[in-house]
């Protein structure tokens, strides 16, 4: 399989092509602002990554949401990218109530393929300081133990899955459960 990672500028990316490429699949790294039709043509599965700013802002994301064309792959947003493909999807940006840089929280999931075989509380690193607000066009399906945030949410086609944390953090507790689930949903 072909993982697309949309680089927002984020030196984790690295970690997470690490972890596709370590679970059998090739990865290409293409960043926000550089992203063409053929990158994304040529991918079977998206990948946005974390990254500094904010995504309501253009000089942040990029030509993401120009490039990106919702429901004609799966993808995955990975904080920053979380939020971008929320922001795609309708969903208000907000300051979180706290801001978490670095630091260990308790996650609970409900029903998505991508928590397949993942405890419904698990530890999870938390590095942001925005979260989106829930909208009808998105279903959460994660949310933090301290806080009550949005921390995972899919849509109804199952084509777009954001998390909020970084599974490819050491300290992320099935993080590469869920970068596997993904590839597989």
């Amino acid at each position: 399989m072909q993982v697309l990672i949309i680089d927002n500028y984020d030196s984790f990316v690295y970690n997470i092509k690490q972890l596709i490429e370590k679970l059998g699949h090739s990865a290409s790294l293409v960043a926000n602002d550089r992203i063409t039709e053929a990158d994304l043509r040529d991918a079977d599965r998206v990948i946005i990554s974390p990254g500094p700013g904010n995504p309501s802002y253009e000089e942040d994301r990029g030509a993401t949401d120009k490039m990106l064309r919702l429901g004609e792959k799966k993808v995955l947003g990975i904080c920053f990218g979380h939020q971008l493909l929320g922001m795609m999807l309708g969903c208000n940006i907000r300051v979180a109530d706290r801001i978490m840089h670095g630091e260990i929280d308790r996650i609970r999931h409900a029903s998505s393929p991508i928590y397949r075989g993942v405890p419904e509380t698990f530890e999870a690193v938390r590095y942001h300081s925005l979260v989106i607000e829930q909208n009808d066009r998105v279903i959460v399906d994660a949310t933090s133990l301290t806080d009550g945030s949005i921390m995972g949410f899919h849509t109804p086609d199952m084509m777009v899955f954001g998390i909020q944390f970084h599974p490819e953090s050491f300290y992320t507790k099935s993080g590469e459960t869920i970068l596997k689930n993904f590839l597989e949903a």
